[in-house]
């Protein structure tokens, strides 16, 4: 027999949408809903649901299982606040609980009815983004989630440097020899990367065993980091002028954060400068996908408000699932899912996540004229890596020459 209670209303406060409702409306939702425990390797969602309910866990770990084999690990406890995990429809993940694990489900048209109970509830972008029942944009999401399920949307390829490397590479065991002989094949990536470890060009030994030395020298860490940002900087440059409607934006803003994110870095010696400023750039790569997306669909005769709706609930999960194509690794895939959820509050130290998600906030705060940002005493990230306003705008100052030296890159 399945068992289940009624949630209590410290439950409920956990969930961001419901926190600010009074206690009266709490409790007639909570009349209204149910916690079911899960058993171990339970199945609690599957790949292609598209069931109309939010998965919420209460207190336990999941495992999110993504059709490539790739698994993410999902751990809540009761003095967390609860999100809804898997969100997008169709369901991109089979979601199995490891242990016992209390969760909900809830039909969204009801979460929204009592969400919108509130002022605060109704600008909530998870109320509108993630619970609309707007036919026009659920279409958009829909219908993309159904054409990168049948794969009848090809992602972008890595350019083929960044993926024979990326076939290689295992930490700081990589075969430098097999890096190197990869390089020599590609001699404008090759220059680029002994032009950055400065080794000097009158060296009487052959081009093989310059690249090689020079890939000592910085590391395998920082060379690899090095490819995949000029292999991402070339996928951007080569794309058509009528790519450039959403892809601009985009660029110039993960060039800001990835810059961003290679000086805060260096100030908190928390990760690579170099793996920062990678994680920085793709952060919200996505964005390419869903352009060619709106592109190849420009019947929907969308306005500016409905593109920045659909690229603000689909880049995460475009971004991991192209991520995940190309092989990069989990905390750069963390990045691209969690690096926009300004409250992300994790247990232990400061993580890449945490230090990209401060760049992003930095990144933004120069245009943020509708004070849509939430003030950043609130942001646990910014406290976690104890960045002084002073820090944020030095920061900010050094990364224009930072930036300067990444597009060096591409050129």
């Amino acid at each position: 027999m399945i068992e289940t209670r009624i949630p209590d209303i410290s439950t409920l406060r956990r969930i961001k949408v419901t926190s600010e409702l009074p206690e009266n409306h709490l409790i007639a939702l909570a009349n209204q809903l149910e916690v079911f425990t899960a058993r171990n390797k339970e199945l609690l969602l599957e790949i292609g649901s598209t069931e109309k309910t939010s998965l919420y866990i209460i207190k336990g770990k999941v495992s999110l299982n993504a059709s490539d084999g790739k698994t993410r690990i999902i751990t809540v406890d009761e003095s967390q606040e609860s999100r809804p995990v898997a969100q997008l429809r169709p369901c991109i993940y089979d979601v199995t609980a490891l242990g016992p694990v209390d969760y909900m489900k809830i039909d969204t048209q009801r979460f929204v009815d009592f969400a919108q109970l509130t002022e605060s509830s109704v600008t909530d972008i998870s109320v509108h983004s993630l619970f609309s029942d707007d036919e026009e944009d659920d279409s958009i999401v829909n219908h993309l989630y159904h054409n990168l399920m049948d794969k009848s949307i090809l992602l972008p390829e890595l350019p083929s440097v960044a993926d024979r490397i990326q076939r290689i590479y295992n930490g700081e065991s990589t075969d430098i020899d097999a890096m190197a002989h990869i390089l020599i094949a590609y001699p404008d990536v090759a220059r680029k990367i002994k032009n950055v470890a400065r080794y000097a060009k009158n060296y009487d030994i052959g081009a093989t065993e310059k690249t090689r030395r020079s890939i000592e020298q910085l590391g395998v860490l920082a060379v690899y980091c090095l490819i995949m940002t000029y292999a991402v900087g070339k996928l951007v440059k080569r794309l058509p002028e009528s790519h450039l409607r959403l892809v601009v934006s985009f660029w110039d803003h993960s060039l800001n954060v990835a810059a961003i994110s290679r000086v805060l870095a260096k100030k908190t010696r928390l990760v690579s400068p170099d793996l920062a400023m990678l994680a920085g750039l793709v952060h919200g790569i996505g964005v390419l996908v869903i352009d060619d997306f709106l592109l190849q669909h420009n019947n929907l005769m969308l306005d500016h408000l409905e593109i920045d709706h659909a690229v603000q609930v689909m880049r995460p999960e475009i971004s991991s699932l192209l991520l995940r194509k190309w092989n990069f690794s989990d905390d750069l895939i963390l990045v691209a899912e969690e690096c926009g959820d300004w409250s992300r509050n994790k247990e232990g130290e400061a993580d890449l996540c945490d230090l990209v998600l401060a760049a992003n906030y930095l990144g933004l705060m120069k245009n943020d004229k509708n004070h849509s940002l939430p003030h950043v005493d609130t942001m646990p990230a910014i406290a976690k890596l104890a960045i002084s306003p002073e820090d944020s705008i030095s920061a900010i100052k050094e990364a224009s020459v930072v930036r300067r030296n990444i597009k060096k890159l591409f050129s």
